[in-house]
């Protein structure tokens, strides 16, 4: 079997993708796995190190560009329209699955063109724009999180949760509990590092280390923000370990009892397939809103408190985390409520329906 993966961009899009290829290759060790995508997206790094062929296109948003800007990206998407089609014609595939991102829509635009079995993943609450233009082209939609009725086209959508890495799901069994009443709060500042996110937490995590002496603190911060918070948590006084990029994700899932964390769409699925409670702090300027809708999933299960943006100030956040950390049955409760809306195997039940679709000879 041959399956183009199209999209990236960012780790949102990126991850679920990679998800999806290695359920394809648990189904089918022979089948082949490409991934197309952005020449400046993340999967320029990550997916050449995996060991599958990444064919790229200098694509970008068209919306916010600017008029000049607008007309080049356009160019842009032509010609990677036109090496897409080039590429898929060589490849032949018997599908392409677009995970999201303006890195998606060459390839899965191609697809159409060329009438190759295709769908594509929407992994936040709030679909991004390049999904909303390349709903109309596809006849699955796989959904990571609810989206509101309406959005896409009738009959298409299908809610299976989003694609998780494996390395998030390492060890997310919970054995919580077994260091007796400490605790172990996990701060999520992000793969490439979220600023505000950081800056507050060096605020907040000495103050919470007085008040918690035997709390444990474990602070990702993104490679370019290492050094910086190491230094600032040595000139504090305190002990904090410090973590740039966390490659098995999942057992630093496992070892804690709470996390704080932005609200990316793949944050919130895998906190609640790890069953780990949360503070979501939504990126307040993300596109439409969507951080905080994907945190209001899990808040209004009972999985996550929300901290709006104007409620992220040290004194607040102290409070909502101080509660958490004296209340166990609280965050017991929590933690199961997150692990009941969490899927742990989205990726499975895409290929599964990939494969029933192909082999009932569904018209692409």
């Amino acid at each position: 079997m041959k399956v183009v993966i199209a999209g990236g961009g960012t780790g949102g899009h990126l991850f679920p993708g990679v998800a999806l290829a290695d359920a394809f290759l648990r189904e089918d060790a022979s089948s082949i796995i490409v991934f197309m995508g952005a020449d400046r997206g993340l999967e320029v790094k990550v997916i050449p190190s995996l060991g599958f062929e990444l064919i790229t296109f200098p694509v970008g948003g068209v919306v916010g560009a600017g008029l000049l800007g607008g007309i080049f990206r356009s160019l842009s998407l032509a010609a990677g329209v036109i090496k897409a089609t080039g590429a898929l014609r060589r490849i032949s595939p018997d599908l392409v699955v677009g995970t999201g991102g303006y890195g998606s829509v060459p390839g899965v635009l191609a697809a159409a063109l060329l009438r190759i079995q295709r769908s594509i993943m929407e992994q936040n609450v709030t679909p991004g724009r390049a999904n909303r233009f390349l709903a109309r082209l596809v006849p699955r939609i796989y959904l990571g999180l609810p989206t509101a009725e309406g959005v896409f086209p009738s009959g298409k959508a299908v809610l299976t949760g989003n694609p998780i890495r494996k390395n998030a799901l390492i060890g997310t069994v919970s054995t919580r509990g077994d260091t007796g009443n400490r605790k172990t709060l996990l701060v999520l500042g992000g793969s490439q590092g979220a600023v505000q996110l950081n800056d507050i937490s060096m605020k907040i995590v000495p103050e919470l280390l007085v008040k918690f002496p035997e709390l444990r603190v474990i602070h990702q911060t993104g490679t370019a923000h290492s050094e910086k918070i190491t230094a600032h948590y040595r000139a504090e006084g305190v002990q904090v370990e410090v973590v740039p990029f966390m490659e098995r994700i999942g057992e630093y899932y496992q070892a804690a009892d709470l996390c704080l964390s932005r609200a990316g769409a793949m944050a919130v699925s895998e906190l609640a397939a790890a069953g780990l409670p949360s503070v979501l702090v939504p990126y307040p300027h993300a596109a439409g809103g969507h951080q905080k809708d994907n945190a209001m999933w899990l808040v209004n299960r009972g999985g996550a408190v929300l901290v709006e943006p104007d409620e992220l100030v040290p004194e607040i956040l102290i409070g909502k985390l101080e509660n958490l950390i004296r209340s166990p049955m609280v965050l017991s409760r929590m933690a199961e409520n997150a692990r009941k809306a969490g899927t742990r195997d989205a990726a499975g039940l895409i290929v599964s329906e990939e494969m029933k679709r192909m082999s009932g000879g569904t018209a692409p």
